[in-house]
């Protein structure tokens, strides 16, 4: 039945997989804002957690994370993204509820630690839409909205192997595509002589690339402590890549839409690389800090670089409470409770400063059984600010996700 569950729930998810998230003006630069985490356990822990290592979930930032899976596992969610733009007159509030993506995990020899991991998550966002009223004293008054939509996703598709002494490798095969569309209208206030007029770009990204990682063996025996245990060491890369854009520039005028140039471009999406340690006390308390780097100030469109892209260097911490001595299926005793916080220097730099963002996360697991779970997480994140004509958002995401596991691909006894 949860076969027939899982295959159903593929062919439902996979034409609603969304790139809009409540709409940051900020994401109107570059690819716009990126995703960490798809996942409502991921983000209740700080959105990375590269060096955990899960028999019962999974994740799309290591992929050396799969190799303790037991159960074929398939993994979706849904997110709801408010975000309250301010600046010093004025505000805004825009939300989006998405379905952020999905993936299927196969433990194929567990021995080995080999497992086969596949899905589709979101790896940028654009979404923003901006009025600028101002007055001329040669046109007279004239309003300017800029309007962007679309974002690029990421379809992997990878494998893990545990080497003889505990340590597992992982790899993940990438193909990133998608559409980021951007559109400048004019609007003047006074019509005398003038004509409105509209300009809009649309560009599709096609690339792919290549992720590894690796997670230590159980290094808490180097401690000598009796309290600790699972420590481990976890480090990822994915390598830059040089993405084939196809534009289509178009212009609004009185004799139509006019398309002013089309043809392909290449931009460069710098590599990103991260590291964690993560470990248990007590059993039951579970400790995850992380840091991720991609070297956004290298981000170039048609061979030129940008100067509003700064390099992200993300730092995270989280806690996660699971009972490790369960001896019943009690529903209490199966329930998990997570707190995360992280801070972020962002891949914004507006006029001439860093816009930073600083957000706390907390969430909660439930059971549905022994294999299947519902997560629910909550992030709050305050990124900007009001002065230096900045603005200030107030980030709100809920997420919930099923994680659904069952035994596939076992000899039935006749």
């Amino acid at each position: 039945m949860k076969k027939i569950l899982i295959g159903f729930l593929i062919i439902v998810v996979l034409p609603f997989v969304s790139h809009a998230s409540g709409g940051s003006v900020y994401s109107r630069f570059g690819i716009g804002d990126l995703f960490f985490s798809y996942d409502a356990r991921r983000m209740s822990i700080g959105e990375l957690g590269i060096a955990l290592k899960d028999f019962d979930y999974l994740g799309s930032m290591n992929p050396a994370g799969w190799s303790a899976l037991k159960f074929t596992r398939f993994e979706t969610g849904v997110v709801y993204h408010g975000n309250n733009i301010s600046s010093n007159s004025s505000s805004v509030y825009h939300s989006d509820l998405i379905i952020p993506g999905f993936m299927i995990g196969f433990p194929v020899y567990q021995k080995y630690g080999v497992s086969l991991v596949a899905g589709i998550v979101p790896y940028s966002n654009v979404d923003y839409k901006l009025s600028v009223v101002t007055d001329s004293s040669i046109v007279g008054g004239y309003t300017t909205d800029y309007e962007g939509k679309g974002g690029i996703s990421k379809v992997m598709i990878g494998g893990t192997y545990q080497m003889p002494f505990g340590a597992t490798l992982g790899f993940s095969l990438d193909y990133y595509n998608g559409k980021i569309s951007r559109k400048t209208s004019i609007e003047f206030i006074s019509s005398d002589g003038l004509i409105d007029g509209s300009f809009s770009d649309e560009y599709s990204y096609i690339a792919a690339g290549l992720t590894v990682g690796a997670i230590s063996q159980d290094l808490s025996g180097l401690l000598g402590s009796d309290k600790i245990s699972d420590l481990r060491l976890g480090a990822f890369y994915s390598n830059s890549v040089n993405v084939k854009v196809d534009s289509v520039n178009q212009a609004a005028t009185v004799i139509g839409t006019v398309t002013s140039s089309q043809g392909s471009v290449s931009e460069k999406i710098p590599a990103r690389y991260g590291a964690g340690i993560s470990f248990l006390l007590d059993d039951d308390y579970r400790f995850i800090a992380d840091y991720l780097h991609q070297s956004f100030s290298d981000f170039t469109h048609n061979n030129l670089k940008s100067d509003v892209m700064q390099d992200i260097n993300k730092y995270s911490i989280g806690f996660e409470y699971r009972k490790s001595d369960v001896r019943s299926n009690s529903f209490w005793e199966l329930v998990m409770l997570r707190f995360g916080l992280s801070y972020e220097e962002s891949q914004y730099k507006i006029n001439g400063k860093g816009i930073d963002q600083i957000s706390f996360y907390t969430g909660f697991s439930i059971p549905l059984d022994i294999a299947n779970r519902l997560d629910f997480a909550f992030q709050y994140g305050r990124r900007g600010a009001k002065d230096n004509n900045l603005l200030l958002e107030n980030i709100y995401r809920f997420s919930v996700s099923l994680s659904i596991g069952e035994l596939w691909f076992i000899r039935q006894d006749r």
